[in-house]
């Protein structure tokens, strides 16, 4: 058993799912056969049709992110002027040589937003946002500057959360940052193997 990722195009349109791999030893490195895609390397897409699910199960550790209509990308462009935020995902890491490793998944809105996405979980241990966020069973981005507050969410240009620490310099900068006042933004639980089964379920929700 392990950590199964789900993903649902809950639109009534077909969408392009991008998946970018961590280049990590040990963990999963090839996108090859991952929700249907046919490349190999540490990147690749696929397009979904409208109502599709796929899902991705795997007992190797796997870490890395997930876009839609773009790969993702530091700044905005013509074609998405409000920049592009993906799905971060590191699980089944229980083999990770490093103290007390940890299942993580978050919402990145760092470099803007370009589609609504709603994670669910069940199953397995339990999942925090830290000390004040205990048992947290689901999250969701909003708009561009609407994501302060948001549980499982790194705010517009907040790379540290809680700070702007070192976000990407662009020709035409995306919102001033609004970061967080607590340490909300990453979703965790310990990686144990007996807390790594269950459900990880990501919805795309549409272009906004």
């Amino acid at each position: 058993m392990a950590t199964k990722l789900t993903i649902t195009n809950s639109t009534n349109e077909e969408v392009t799912l991008w998946l970018t791999l961590g280049d990590i030893s040990g963990f999963v490195n090839d996108v090859f056969g991952i929700f249907g895609i046919t490349e190999h390397g540490l990147q690749g897409s696929v397009t979904l049709d409208a109502s599709q699910k796929v899902e991705y199960e795997s007992q190797i550790p796997i870490s890395g992110n997930v876009s839609f209509n773009i790969p993702p990308m530091n700044c905005p462009t013509d074609d998405f002027p409000n920049g592009v935020n993906i799905f971060e995902f590191c699980l089944n890491n229980w083999t990770q040589p490093v103290s007390a490793p940890q299942e993580t998944i978050d919402i990145s809105c760092v470099t803007g937003v370009n589609s609504l996405l709603l994670c669910s979980m069940s199953g397995g241990g339990d999942w925090n946002a830290g000390p004040t966020q205990q048992n947290v069973t689901i999250f969701k981005n909003k708009g561009l500057d609407e994501n302060t507050g948001q549980v499982g969410v790194f705010p517009v240009a907040c790379d540290d959360c809680t700070a702007s620490v070192s976000p990407p310099q662009c020709p035409d900068p995306l919102p001033p940052a609004t970061p967080q006042s607590e340490k909300i933004c990453n979703v965790q639980r310990p990686a144990v193997e007996e807390n790594c089964v269950g459900l990880v379920s990501l919805l795309y929700k549409g272009k906004i």
